[in-house]
């Protein structure tokens, strides 16, 4: 009995590591975030209307902050 114990908690304590580890997937790594010195404004869908340079619609604007 003392062995299953020791393995649920061994288990349950490498599970909870793994979802507390910070991980970087797709487009959440390389957006930008707002500053002091600029906004970003993220649109949805139906507000998107430039395609970029692979024809996609672009999700965020990046816009200056001038002082």
């Amino acid at each position: 009995m003392k062995h299953h114990v020791l393995c649920v908690t061994l288990i349950s304590t490498v599970l909870l590591i793994a979802g507390c580890t910070p991980t970087c997937k797709g487009d959440s790594c390389s957006r930008p975030q707002a500053t002091k010195d600029r906004m970003v404004i993220w649109w949805p869908p139906q507000m998107r209307v430039e395609p970029g340079p692979s024809g996609e619609r672009a999700d965020y604007q990046t816009i200056s902050l001038e002082r």
